[in-house]
């Protein structure tokens, strides 16, 4: 397994990873993760160290793989968890030029292209075509990015699974109490980094508007606000708390900071539900949106780009079924992308609707349910076969 992220280091890209490799090798799969971590002895389960991802590195990394003999490589790919070097797409050419003919598997976590400078996305998109081409197959998170990409060697749609584990007896007024929360307050939680893409101002904006007109609001924000990869986070985060003081909401935030694992669904708990306005549209690649379903709280969120149909090669079992997990108005309260003025009357419509908050709990914590890891699992031991078979 080929990750820019892993325990310790704070990421959903992270996360997944260590979630996916357990799963496997509870099926008999032995899995070592190659991570560019200078002490790996912090990371969890078994890890090869490699020295970087930039292009000088990117033969060594091949070779110290090679060493390992392995009959799949399995790259987790998203730009910025590989410090936004595109080198990475060569690591299928750097492993046969080692003499390694392993089956090459990559899975597609977000196909949006990061800024880097001027005129930079068409270098950003070749970089995803070299690796489409270079991989025996190839796994979509997300359905809308398997047709957009059109592979024209084997793929498969396999969604995410929910990374932090469900409170079993979670008790809002203690953790009220804990976070120094008023008992009487509509808290409203956002669970995620503060990245540019995640309209944390649309959510301020909102929030000033609904406390000008007499909602008792606290916002919670739980968690690591910037990661462990993207450096354009930590200037978007003092962006929006400069924002936040401009709107006068600073009395009316509370914000966790980094909690271990354990600790996040404790937090989620003080909250009455959760506001996530995506600017580019939920979707199921979104772990911090499928953590809150989890978690059982109500969700308004921006409405999700049309799913597709897929045909029936791009499906693997026990994932046959696309419309059960479909983002749609019975899972979440949606909104158009960048409203802030839909998403106070969103929060407004909920914040006096107890029975819509349970029944979107309820259908939330039924397609967290439906994502388990043991699937998700089965599923990606299904597409190594059909790697493994074409590379014979």
């Amino acid at each position: 397994m080929v990750a820019g992220e892993y325990p310790p280091a704070v990421g959903g890209l992270a996360d997944y990873t260590a979630m996916l490799s357990g799963k496997l090798e509870t099926l008999g799969f032995s899995v070592t993760v190659a991570t560019a971590r200078r002490d790996a002895s912090l990371c969890s389960g078994r890890t090869l160290n490699v020295p970087g991802w930039g292009l000088r590195w990117i033969g060594e990394v091949a070779r110290r793989i090679a060493e390992t003999r392995p009959d799949v490589v399995h790259l987790q790919y998203q730009a910025a968890a590989f410090e936004m070097s595109g080198a990475i797409a060569l690591l299928p050419l750097a492993l046969r030029r080692s003499g390694a003919r392993p089956a090459f598997v990559t899975t597609f976590h977000d196909l949006r292209v990061p800024y880097l400078f001027p005129k930079a996305g068409p270098l950003r998109r070749a970089v995803l075509r070299v690796l489409m081409g270079m991989s025996d197959a190839s796994i979509f998170v997300d359905p809308v990015d398997l047709v957009a990409a059109r592979p024209r060697r084997a793929a498969a749609w396999i969604p995410i699974g929910n990374t932090i584990a469900r409170s079993p007896n979670p008790n809002p007024t203690a953790e009220r109490a804990r976070l120094g929360i008023d008992p009487g307050a509509f808290v409203v939680a956002y669970f995620g980094f503060i990245n540019a893409s995640k309209g944390v101002d649309v959510l301020l904006a909102a929030s000033e508007r609904l406390v000008r007109s007499g909602l008792d609001l606290v916002l919670l924000f739980v968690g690591d606000e910037v990661g462990s990869s993207d450096p354009t986070n930590a200037a978007t985060a003092r962006r929006m708390r400069a924002r936040a003081t401009a709107l006068g909401l600073d009395g009316r935030i509370v914000r966790t900071g980094a909690l271990p694992a354990a600790d996040i669904p404790r937090a989620l708990a003080a909250a009455d539900m959760a506001a996530l306005p995506f600017l580019d549209g939920a979707s199921m690649r979104h772990a911090s949106l499928l953590a809150c379903l989890a978690q059982g709280l109500p969700v308004v969120t921006t409405t999700p780009r049309p799913a597709p149909a897929l045909l029936p090669r791009y499906l693997a079992p026990p994932f046959e079924d696309t419309a059960s997990y479909r983002i749609d108005e019975h899972l979440a309260e949606l909104i158009p992308p960048n409203d802030d003025a839909a998403l106070a009357r969103a929060i407004h419509r909920l914040a006096n609707d107890p029975p819509r908050r349970e029944a979107l709990a309820r259908e939330g914590r039924a397609l967290a349910d439906r994502l388990d890891w043991g699937s998700i699992a089965q599923a990606t031991a299904e597409v190594y076969r059909r790697a493994s078979a074409r590379r014979r």
